[in-house]
C-alpha cells in the first residue's frame, strides 16, 4: 500500500441522529493510506487480489437501536468521537466467502501490526458490507472502463460484527437483489 506522507483531517458536515455534535473528523481528502491490495487465500492454490482504496482515520459516530421497541428509535452514544481506521475497498470480493475470507485476513494482518485486537464480539473490528448485482459479463465491463454503473445498485450493510452473520447478509441481500431484478423491478 502507498503510505502518504501527507495526511490531513477535514471536518465533514452532516445530521444524523447518532452525530449529535453535526460534524465528523476525517481525512476524507488526505488519508494516511492510499491504494494498496490484499492478498487472499481462498483454497491451496488459489488466491484472489483485493484492491484497498484507502485507509482513513477518523471519528465514529454513535450506534442506532431499532429492534429494542417496535415503535422507537434509540442511539447509543458510547463510542461517539472515539478514533477509528477505516479500510475501504474496490468492489473486488464476488462471494459472501471471500468476503469472510478478506475480513480473516484483515483482521491477521491488524493484529500482527498491533493497529486492533480484532475482536468482532466487542466491537473492535466491523464491516459495513455493499452489494450489488450484475448481470454476467458486466463485473468484466466495470474492471476494463472503472465505470461503477455495470455494477448495479449497491446496497450497504452497516457494522456487521461476526464473519457468520457478514456471509448470511450478504447472501440475503444478494438473494433479494435477484429477485427483485428477475421479476421486472429495480433495486432502490
Amino acid at each position: 500500500a502507498k503510505i502518504n506522507l501527507v495526511s490531513a483531517f477535514d471536518r465533514k458536515n452532516y445530521f444524523y441522529p447518532d452525530l449529535p455534535q453535526g460534524y465528523q473528523i476525517s481525512q476524507l481528502y488526505h488519508p494516511i493510506v492510499g491504494e494498496g491490495e490484499v492478498i487472499v487465500d481462498m483454497a491451496p492454490g488459489v488466491a484472489r487480489r483485493v484492491r484497498v482504496e484507502r485507509i482513513h482515520i477518523e471519528q465514529d459516530a454513535g450506534k442506532s437501536i431499532h429492534d429494542m421497541d417496535p415503535n422507537m428509535s434509540f442511539v447509543d452514544l458510547n463510542r461517539t468521537g472515539v478514533a477509528l481506521m477505516e479500510i475501504v475497498s474496490r468492489p473486488d470480493i464476488r462471494s459472501p466467502e471471500e468476503a469472510a475470507a478478506y475480513i480473516v485476513k484483515l483482521r491477521q494482518i491488524l493484529r500482527y501490526l498491533g493497529t486492533c485486537d480484532g475482536n468482532m464480539q466487542n466491537g473492535n473490528l466491523r464491516a459495513d458490507v455493499n452489494v450489488s448485482i450484475c448481470r454476467p459479463g458486466q463485473y468484466e465491463k466495470y474492471l476494463e472502463s472503472g465505470d461503477f454503473s455495470h455494477l448495479g445498485t449497491r446496497c450497504e450493510i452497516k457494522n456487521m460484527n461476526s464473519m457468520r452473520f457478514i456471509q448470511q447478509a450478504i447472501d440475503v441481500e444478494a438473494r433479494r437483489q435477484i429477485a427483485i431484478l428477475e421479476s421486472g423491478g429495480s433495486v432502490d
